[in-house]
């Protein structure tokens, strides 16, 4: 079970006990309000440690590195249609994969593109919404750590990737929300850490 979920609901038991009743005592109730606070606290440390970024923007030779771990271009990275070629014959891929931006959210930063061989794109969601830098240009290389599954995204979804598109100053017909009518699946990647080439 989630840790903050467990901590979450060891809290709101404590509390409820606490309000139950049936104990007059003075010292008592300053003893539970004294271990609720120190529970609190736990709950919030918990959480800002799960949250917390271990890479925002490190050089990394040629690279500047992004996410939750530490990664190298150490040339063991396979290629786009080497993925996509596993994703096909195992239902998914965990590793490296060397791609080439196509785009970038203008938002936030918090997900890229990138072509898949077959001129399709495969949208990158960076885990737990870590960003890269908006302003990174279409053609950049990367190297991305995490996994490609096939996923299924919502008709609430892609109206909201298009309303993303949108807001990127593209052009965003009615008729492209209005031809969204079912979900879709498709291979997305679930990032944990990449590394953006350094533009010369």
């Amino acid at each position: 079970m989630n840790r903050k979920l467990i901590w979450g609901l060891a809290l709101v038991g404590m509390l409820g006990f606490a309000s139950c009743g049936g104990n007059n005592d003075a010292e008592a109730e300053q003893n539970d309000a004294d271990s609720t606070a120190v529970d609190t606290t736990m709950v919030e440390t918990d959480m800002e440690e799960e949250t917390s970024l271990a890479f925002d923007g490190v050089a990394k030779g040629d690279y500047t590195l992004y996410g939750h771990s530490e990664i190298e271009a150490s040339g063991d990275e396979i290629s786009a249609e080497e993925m996509m070629q596993s994703v096909a014959d195992n239902g998914g891929f965990e590793g490296k994969v060397k791609v080439t931006i196509d785009e970038v959210c203008q938002k936030a930063g918090c997900w890229i593109t990138f072509a898949n061989g077959d001129k399709e794109s495969v949208r990158v969601f960076l885990r737990d919404h870590f960003t890269i830098p908006t302003e990174t240009a279409s053609g950049t290389e990367a190297i991305l750590l995490g996994q490609a599954v096939m996923d299924t995204l919502t008709v609430d979804f892609q109206k909201h990737l298009l309303d993303d598109a949108a807001e990127n100053g593209e052009e965003v017909a009615q008729s492209e929300y209005d031809a969204i009518t079912e979900d879709k699946t498709e291979t997305t990647f679930d990032c944990e850490a990449i590394l953006v080439k350094n533009v010369e």
